[in-house]
């Protein structure tokens, strides 16, 4: 009799550990450091890149299903964009600048119930490079520049505990060349930033 009351307590606790080993929370705030690393555009004439950055994300995820949710994003970044039109007026000169992010995506994870789970996502939102001085090119002056942003990511969280993981991954975001309103800057080119990152995410 006691071993039968024995076992069945046992299968009881398995049971309540399975179900919340498989728990799934609905919402995660994520703090991350990012880093950025800006590829060189070409076009008309001109190269147009950046200094490689530091900065922040701040990212809010709701799952409508275990798997499949929505992601909201706020990033910052201070670098310098440079622009470099050799044999012309213009020569190498670099606007510092902050960049500001704002995107949403669709996020799908893996492994629900694991210590590490992977995830992927894609979506859309917006780029704006703000000049940190006053500047100008042939007498027009530079203001900021806002631009589409299309943004992919993968990843993954490694459980420190039920509610708190540890989120490492890659970003990377296809954009419009900044030229700050200046035509004399324009490229005419796409440019792409890659973003890793990692930072303490909150299940709730």
């Amino acid at each position: 009799m006691k071993n039968r009351l024995f076992m069945g307590v046992l299968s009881l606790s398995l049971l309540a550990g399975a179900s919340s080993a498989q728990e799934a929370y609905k919402n995660e705030a994520t703090v991350s450091a990012i880093g950025s690393f800006q590829q060189t555009a070409n076009g008309n004439g001109i190269q147009q890149s950046a200094n490689d950055g530091a900065g922040v994300l701040v990212s809010y995820r709701y799952f409508f299903t275990n798997h499949q949710g929505v992601e909201l994003n706020y990033g910052f970044t201070r670098f310098d964009q440079q622009f470099n039109s050799p044999g012309t007026s213009l020569g190498a000169f670099s606007v510092p600048a902050n960049t500001n992010e704002a995107t949403a995506s669709y996020i799908y994870k893996f492994g629900i119930g694991h210590r590490l789970t992977p995830f992927v996502s894609a979506g859309t939102g917006a780029l704006i490079f703000v000049p940190q001085n006053s500047f100008a090119v042939n007498n027009v002056s530079g203001s900021r520049f806002a631009t589409p942003d299309f943004v992919y990511s993968a990843g993954a969280d490694f459980a420190l505990t039920r509610r708190v993981s540890l989120r490492l991954g890659y970003r990377g975001h296809v954009f419009e060349a900044p030229d700050f309103g200046i035509g004399g800057l324009n490229t005419g080119s796409v440019a792409h930033l890659a973003q890793p990152f990692g930072g303490l995410s909150f299940h709730f």
